[in-house]
């Protein structure tokens, strides 16, 4: 999800986080479940929620969404189709993030309960909530509004009936400051936000960052909603003169990822799942195969209710449960250990069941019939449902090992003194054996001859061969006389090559006495404009003998001085 890389991860689910009651009262606070006629489902993160979205709300991934853009006078808001019923206990874990601009930022976010419409939402310092009424609001407000008696910094306060002036008796509670390390949340991070309400002590509590900002007590169904429980929820935001993007991600809410129980037929397995928290314990730790994981596999031998505890990143437990009955017709299917199959096989994977009425399968790749054919890596796993009464599943790691690859060889020639690393890595194997027997994914060559080597691994092998050839690469030729008489013969002494040389530093000829008559600087060799013409400060040398001195790179990366003699002939 988006806030994962901004914020630390809030857990999978939540209960109370101080004080916490002992845990059979935990279970009297929470929502009544009931056992699915058809196979339940098993969720292990925020379920893809339904919402009406309002204005400029849009949804970005499966568990975020864009309430506003940075642009002026903008509203959006979502709410979710069903309604909640405020007499049971929920809790909420999401993650805000209400821009990066902070002086020219608005108007803030409100988490909202009403009974009204999922068509809510207007422009600037309402928040998309006023007027709303019935009502209940806590607002993350970022912009100051003197009329509505907010403070100097970002807050957050609870009202009611969309009047969110904090001096009106529809105030709650707050506003404080919505977070205790700054006065500005317009930081273009994400925020964690937990709401918690406790239906039997009529307690709402809001907490940011880790921390309990606000807690308000009192009968809400009665004093707000007028004794009827049922509402929508929602997130509503708003710009005005000011704007900025503002975000909402959901990470887990008992409205939606609350556990339902399940009922395994016998001999069957299911996987729980889980996620979200640092920390975890299931127990009993009976029939799983790990009680220590987000999501261990159950499979109890008679029916069990289990418990996980989970702790967050705020270092806070969480708490939930379900029942795994044990019941229905018994299945005989195991997909097998994880295997691996070779490039261009298949692995036949049979999760064929029977039962008295129906039995239906749902493989994670989309598939339903009993059995799948698999060509690709990944986990599969299959849920088969008998009778729609009871559950099974399974799952197994596929490896598709590939055949050895090796690139073509090819005839390479090399200077002198020059080596070459040839590299069968690429193959993937896991053996290799090159022509001299060694066995590692690479040889180094610094002879000229002929290299095979031969990949292999369980699916196959495959073998290739180099050809290495040596040359000197060093090869420039000074002539040693030459005749400058201007007849167009050999009039001009420089260094000749076929392709050795990279570049010729310096070139210098020195008379018998030792004093420079000629330089040549930076130049290719065969480049008579850049050779001796045969004189000697504007004159004609005298002929006989004269001294050359070069320093010359060549192609191959080495530098060397060369020096010889040369005659001039008149």
């Amino acid at each position: 999800m988006i806030f994962k890389s901004n914020v630390q991860n809030a857990a999978a689910f939540y209960f109370y986080s101080m004080n916490m009651p002992p845990i059979s009262e935990f279970f009297k606070r929470l929502p009544v479940r009931l056992l699915a006629a058809t196979a339940p489902l098993l969720l292990s993160q925020t379920a893809i929620a339904q919402f009406h979205l309002n204005g400029s709300a849009q949804q970005v991934t499966d568990t975020c969404w864009s309430l506003t853009p940075a642009q002026n006078f903008q509203a959006g808001s979502i709410w979710n189709l069903d309604k909640i019923n405020l007499n049971n206990s929920f809790q909420v874990i999401m993650q805000l993030s209400f821009g990066c601009q902070d002086d020219f930022g608005a108007d803030g976010i409100l988490f909202g309960f009403q009974p009204v419409s999922t068509s809510i939402g207007q422009t600037g310092e309402g928040m998309g909530f006023q007027g709303v009424s019935p009502s209940l609001g806590i607002e993350f407000d970022t912009w100051q509004n003197t009329n509505l008696s907010d403070p100097s910094f970002d807050h957050v306060a609870i009202s009611k009936n969309g009047v969110l002036n904090h001096a009106s008796a529809n105030n709650l509670a707050g506003p404080v400051a919505a977070t205790t390390s700054t006065s500005n949340i317009e930081d273009c991070k994400f925020h964690a936000l937990r709401v918690n309400w406790d239906a039997l002590t009529h307690t709402l509590e809001v907490w940011f960052d880790c921390s309990l900002r606000l807690t308000y007590a009192g009968d809400i169904v009665n004093d707000i909603f007028g004794g009827d429980p049922w509402v929508f929820w929602g997130f509503t935001a708003a710009t005005g003169g000011a704007n900025n993007v503002q975000q909402v991600c959901l990470s887990y809410t008992t409205f939606l990822d609350g556990f339902e129980d399940v009922v395994i037929c016998p001999g069957g397995q299911f996987q729980l799942k889980v996620s979200g928290g640092t920390t975890y314990n299931w127990t009993p730790a009976a029939g799983l195969d790990n009680p220590h994981i987000p999501n261990p596999i159950a499979a109890p031998d008679e029916t069990t209710t289990y418990i996980v505890e989970v702790t967050d990143a705020c270092n806070n437990p969480f708490y939930d449960s379900l029942t795994v009955f044990i019941d229905g017709d018994t299945v005989f299917f195991e997909l097998g250990m994880d295997t691996s199959i070779c490039e261009g096989q298949s692995l036949h994977l049979d999760a064929t069941s029977t039962g008295t009425d129906t039995v239906t399968y749902h493989w994670s790749n989309g598939a339903v019939a009993p059995t799948i054919n698999v060509l690709q890596s990944g986990i599969y796993s299959v849920t088969v449902t008998v009778d729609e009464y009871c559950v099974a599943d399974d799952r197994v790691g596929v490896t598709v090992v590939p055949l050895p690859r090796l690139r073509p060889g090819s005839d390479t020639t090399l200077c002198l003194e020059q080596t070459l690393l040839l590299d069968a890595s690429q193959a993937v194997a896991q053996v290799y054996l090159w022509q001299d027997g060694s066995t590692e994914p690479t040889h180094l060559v610094n002879a000229p001859g002929d290299f095979t080597v031969m990949a292999s691994n369980e699916c196959g092998e495959r073998s290739t061969s180099y050809s290495v050839a040596y040359e000197d690469c060093r090869q420039v030729y000074f002539p040693n006389a030459f005749s400058p008489n201007d007849d167009g013969i050999n009039d001009v002494f420089l260094p000749f090559d076929g392709g050795d040389v990279a570049v010729v530093h310096y070139f210098r000829v020195f008379d018998r006495w030792g004093g420079e008559v000629f330089e040549a600087t930076d130049f290719r060799p065969n480049n008579f404009a850049a050779g001796w013409d045969g004189r000697a400060r504007g004159k004609r040398a005298n002929p006989g003998v004269y001294v050359w001195l070069a320093e010359v790179e060549f192609r191959d990366g080495m530098v060397e001085m060369r020096e010889g003699d040369v005659t001039v002939v008149r």
